[in-house]
């Protein structure tokens, strides 16, 4: 609760010297420090784990899209409304689990926040694929365009939380983590650059 104001100056005074006492003691200091790098590090090695999960998981479901949004000029297949279904409840379920991911330093939270926004984006495209499949034909070219769009964004997000992660594994001690994700089924998933053009990676390792 907050002091009144006749006790404001002595709560100050010992809030003031609860804080001292910690930064006045050096081995305490060092105790959270520790655990707070201990904690980081968790967060990193839960964080790689996550992310390689997310992509297993992911790459049907983008295999699937792109067959609905081809880059390559082949033809377009027509949504099928059960697929997408399915692809919406996978996603869901990786937004769930993503969202229980701890947070922690904000370097982490970059990672964090940036594979959930990927997985949403990639719930929209679905999303508009299911519009799409069921519009008539002067919507559906817009709305299976918007779709696209979505995909692309969905991918491009989670390639900078795919940088940000190997930029944290690195300096982290566990070596590179190349775990990006596909537009067309010929994308390297490791970063390089694939049919679609999506994917340059051109960091160390």
């Amino acid at each position: 609760p907050a002091p009144s104001p006749r006790g404001l100056g002595d709560w100050s005074q010992s809030q003031a010297a609860a804080d001292g006492g910690v930064a006045g003691d050096p081995a305490r200091v060092a105790e959270l420090e520790a655990a707070e790098e201990a904690r980081d590090a968790e967060n990193l090695v839960a964080s790689i784990d996550h992310a390689r999960y997310l992509q297993t998981e992911l790459v049907p479901v983008l295999h699937g899209l792109h067959a609905v949004l081809p880059v390559d000029g082949s033809s377009a297949v027509p949504a099928d409304p059960a697929y997408v279904t399915a692809w919406r409840a996978t996603v869901d379920g990786l937004v769930a689990e993503t969202e229980a991911l701890a947070s922690g330093s904000s370097e982490h939270n970059i990672v964090r926040n940036g594979m959930l926004t990927s997985l949403e984006l990639v719930g929209d495209a679905l999303d508009a694929v299911g519009l799409a499949a069921s519009a008539d034909s002067a919507a559906a070219p817009d709305l299976y365009a918007l779709a696209g769009d979505l995909r692309t964004r969905a991918v491009e997000t989670w390639g900078l939380a795919a940088v940000q992660l190997d930029l944290r594994s690195t300096a982290g001690g566990q070596g590179h983590v190349h775990v990006f994700l596909p537009v067309h089924p010929d994308d390297s998933l490791d970063g390089g650059l694939g049919r679609s053009g999506r994917h340059i990676w051109a960091g160390p390792g």
